[in-house]
């Protein structure tokens, strides 16, 4: 619950975030999941879900898919959407171990100084959690991605996508 306030705030500021890093949305990956992709591709991936929560309310139907207590997946559409779920577009994901990469290589553990180097430094934000978060968005599409590098001493601990409600 606290990560999605934090995504809520977060989403608030995403004007002011406008000067912030910016990457390609090709790389705003990781596994090869990204936004856009159907919840079915994710499956073929990564197999069946641990667990999976949904939620129904305000205009919107939501479905987070876990395979860890380290990486879930968040698909997201209309309320009167009524595709199945596999069906559902991609639109964030958390991940916070070194399992999986973006397409550049970046994974959890590695130096922040890492995503510097590739893509310049990210529009810091705000401290979350004792961790210093640093937010990018795409410079080749006009959907409200944000790509967040969560650090802590130097180190990535988390990378997540989120997208505007």
């Amino acid at each position: 619950m606290k990560k999605f306030f934090l995504l809520a705030t977060i989403l608030l500021f995403l004007p002011s975030v406008a000067f912030a890093g910016i990457m390609p949305q090709s790389e705003m990956k990781v596994g090869g999941i990204g936004y856009g992709c159907e919840l079915s591709y994710v499956k073929k991936i990564f197999g069946e879900p641990l667990d999976r929560q949904v939620f129904s309310g305000d205009g919107i139907r939501t479905v987070t898919w876990i395979y860890s207590e380290n990486f879930s997946v968040t698909a997201r559409t209309g309320m009167n959407d009524d595709r199945p779920e596999e069906d559902l577009p991609v639109v964030a994901f958390s991940l916070k171990d070194d399992s999986l990469a973006t397409p550049g290589g970046v994974t959890v553990g590695m130096f922040y100084n890492t995503v510097v180097r590739q893509w310049g430094m990210g529009e810091f934000l705000t401290d979350y959690d004792g961790r210093k978060a640093y937010f990018y968005t795409p410079n080749d599409t006009q959907v409200p991605l944000v790509f967040t590098f969560y650090v802590s001493e130097g180190k990535i601990t988390e990378i997540s996508l989120g997208t505007d409600f």
